[in-house]
């Protein structure tokens, strides 16, 4: 009965929450599903505010019962089934299976500050759902324990905290653990300052992070500037667990600072407003970012209303009719969509600045944006695509960043992070992505330079993501596996990698690159084991490392999978792979035992050793049996996926979101198409709409284009309408079930009549 009370008092004082309304299409995002899950379905994303392509994701970190942080759990630093709030900090991953950022954290509490509140998360407080809520671009929750209501919401490169403190007579204290990073013990360095000038009470400071997959380069430097309107009227820092009362400065790894602002007094509900403007610069640039974005002026609910508008206007980019659309349906696509605008990470600061792969700061001019934050082996399949579509602008923009980091670092990347290289993962990817936007006309970068840097990455042993062995592929016309342990996956996706280099080739002219990388990727063949049936290893003479077990998710020579999942890694030639089995008899046979038999597990707890809807090697499977002639199989798995692997829960996603792969995966879906990256036609491949009545405004694709209303009816459409009868595109009926990017930005109207049963006859 208190905390309703409490919870009352608090909405009734400050009008928020239910004060707020969220308009369309935002009502229907549920920021908590990707929250949540067991085990290997956990989706590692987080509840809190950031904008679009935001590099100040701020959000809650949390921890179990009697604070267990298990760090699987807590890859997004929120996890749904947890009791405690460690405290709010200002970076985040997106949805990534791998634990860094979590940096600048901040924490309220009312209590005076002593050692034990400052060590091991004395400061940690309860919180449950009961008292939390969250749109895009806001987050609140009551503290339970201190009586204090939290409220986030954020500009790019900025945090706005509102705090209100209910508990009378409680003191009222801010607390900054600046040496606080998610991955527990990565910070090998900090400094915090107290400002108190006349002008300004600031608290700024910087933390080193060397989280797990930035301390692959050494780290990352996170700098910030807390600005308040009011006068601290005490303040210190504390420095390996012992606190420094009117002390300003503090330096090590284990050191913060808090200021306070008196106490509560009788009556309660005193609130606190600040801002707090990070860059990845220095102390003044993030200076810069703050007053730049979030002035003297702008308070809390200024830009709470315009972070709010500005995901009302990008997610209305699609306009899904809710009367021909489940509420459910609404809620998973639209929850889906905005994860695909989180990604990647906008990192030029106020000004073009940004911090390069040379480790020095560079200008990009104000009419663009640099990102970084590639989870490329994941995004290149369908987030990419996806923004290439309805975001050319940031599509382009994310290929000109790739190229700078090539011209500062010296190499395509494979995973960026921030300012540098991690090679996490396999393949080089990159190269599909660059080629992907040309071929769908996003040619607003240096196309010469781009065939260089991926030329370079086929043809050179890199310093950085690297091909394992650049003479193994050229001589043996595969990798070998005395060379690596992945050498199967590492040759499946060279071979997709340098069909799309041969592909951008031939476009570009150079018709000798393109018949030697073209014919280098139909090197898949050579890891066919014939009577296996399977991709299998090979050494050096020859000889085949077939696994005994197929079903081994667990095999370390397959990469975050088994045998069964690459077996249909042939994602530039499924009419190659198709012949690999046989023919198309045989292929769908196969393909529709991996798919049937995934459904014996129907948990996302563990990696299923047939289809896995949780990881991204085997997501394009269910498209494949167009390759033979089956899309009525297509229709009805994709369609089982949706219903089944992807919920309105706090669990709703199969596995990680991986930067909005996943999510863009089940948007692609519903809409009832899916790319085939890389492919110099911008293929798409034609599904089973789960909307009714959907209106895409894609825009401009170039200077001299316009924006394209595409209409998507779905006709029929039903939970047991799986199957299409028949397509048309402005009236015109397809004859296969593909369709081309060129067409889709020409078109007006995009008909799919549905049907219970599959056709007699296929597209």
């Amino acid at each position: 009965m208190k905390g309703w009370i409490l919870f009352s008092v608090v909405v009734g004082i400050s009008q928020l929450v239910c004060g707020y309304s969220v308009p369309p299409p935002l009502n229907y995002v549920n920021v908590y599903i990707g929250t949540g899950g067991e085990g290997y379905g956990i989706g590692s994303m987080f509840p809190g505010a950031t904008t679009p392509f935001g590099m100040v994701r701020l959000s809650p970190d949390t921890t179990g019962a009697d604070g267990i942080f298990i760090t699987f759990d807590h890859y997004g630093g929120y996890y749904y089934n947890d009791y405690y709030v460690r405290l709010f900090s200002h970076t985040h991953m997106v949805g990534s299976g791998v634990l860094d950022y979590g940096t600048i954290g901040v924490m309220p509490i009312a209590a005076q500050p002593t050692g034990q509140i400052i060590s091991d998360f004395g400061f940690k407080d309860k919180f449950n759902h009961e008292y939390e809520n969250a749109f895009p671009g806001y987050y609140s929750v009551l503290l339970l324990t201190s009586e204090i209501f939290v409220e986030l919401t954020a500009t790019t490169h900025v945090g706005i905290h509102r705090y209100t403190f209910t508990k009378p007579n409680s003191p009222i204290n801010v607390l900054f653990p600046v040496s606080y990073t998610l991955t527990p013990d990565a910070c090998t360095k900090s400094s915090v300052f107290i400002n108190l000038t006349q002008n300004a009470n600031e608290v700024s400071g910087w933390v080193m992070n060397e989280g797990s997959l930035s301390n692959r380069f050494g780290g990352v430097m996170t700098y910030f500037v807390a600005l308040f309107p009011q006068n601290f009227k005490t303040f210190g820092v504390w420095n390996d667990g012992k606190v420094f009362n009117n002390e300003r400065v503090a330096n090590g790894t284990n050191i913060g600072a808090f200021v306070g602002f008196g106490n509560v007094g009788s009556s309660g509900n005193v609130t606190i407003e600040f801002k707090v403007g990070i860059s990845f610069i220095s102390v003044d640039q993030a200076r810069v970012n703050l007053y730049a974005e979030a002035p003297g002026s702008v308070n809390f609910d200024t830009v709470l209303k315009q972070t709010q508008q500005s995901w009302v206007n990008l997610l209305s980019l699609v306009e899904v009719d809710p009367a021909t659309t489940s509420q459910d349906n609404l809620v998973k696509f639209y929850s889906a969509l905005y994860h695909t605008y989180q990604a990647p990470t906008t990192f030029s600061e106020v000004g073009g600045y940004y911090l390069g792969f040379d480790s020095k700061v560079h200008v990009v001019n104000e009419s663009h944006l640099y990102y970084t934050d590639m989870s490329i082996w994941d995004d290149f399949r369908t987030e990419y695509p996806w923004l290439a579509l309805t975001q050319p602008l940031v599509m382009t923009d994310i290929v000109r960043s790739l190229l700078l980091m090539y011209q500062q670092g010296g190499d395509l990347p494979r995973w960026p992070l921030a300012n540098g290289y991690t090679g996490c993962m396999i393949g080089e990817h990159a190269d599909i992505v660059i080629a992907d936007a040309y071929f769908k006309g996003l040619t607003n970068f240096d196309v010469q330079l781009a065939y260089k840097a991926v030329r370079q990455s086929a043809t050179t042993q890199q310093v950085h993501a690297s091909r394992v062995d650049i003479q193994d592929w050229i001589n043996l016309g595969y990798i070998s596996y005395e060379k690596d342990g992945h050498a199967v996956c590492d040759t499946l996706s060279y071979s997709v990698d340098d069909w799309a280099v041969g592909n951008l080739a031939q476009a570009l002219g150079y018709l000798n690159d393109s018949a030697l990388f073209l014919n280098r990727s139909k090197n898949y063949r050579n890891v066919w084991n014939e009577q296996e049936q399977f991709f299998c290893p090979r050494d050096s003479n020859g000889k085949w490392e077939c696994p005994l077990v197929k079903i081994n998710v667990w095999d370390e020579r397959y990469v975050e999978g088994d045998a069964w999942h690459y077996r249909w890694y042939v994602l530039h030639d499924t009419p190659g792979l198709v012949d690999l089995f046989g023919g198309k008899d045989n292929f769908i046979t196969q393909l529709t035992e991996f798919l049937q038999l995934s459904e014996d597990d129907p948990l996302n707890v563990l990696p299923n050793p047939y289809y896995w809807a949780g990881n991204e090697e085997d997501i394009l499977a269910p498209y494949q049996f167009v390759y033979g002639d089956r899309p009525d199989l297509t229709q009805k798995y994709v369609r089982y996926l949706i219903d089944n692997k992807f919920t309105t829960e706090p669990s709703g996603l199969p596995g990680n979101s991986d930067y909005g792969c996943m999510d863009a995966w089940l948007v692609f879906s519903m809409l009832g198409f899916y790319p085939l990256p890389g492919d110099p036609s911008g293929t798409y491949i034609i599904g089973s709409p789960l909307v009714g009545n959907a209106t895409i405004h894609i825009p401009p694709q170039s200077a001299t284009s316009q924006t394209n209303d595409l209409q998507i009816i779905a006709y029929n459409q039903g939970v047991e309408n799986v199957y299409v009868e028949k397509v048309t595109l402005d009236g015109k009926i397809l004859p296969t079930p593909f369709v081309t990017h060129s067409q889709l930005l020409s078109a007006s109207k995009f008909e799919f009549w549905m049907t219970n049963a599959p056709p007699a006859q296929n597209l």
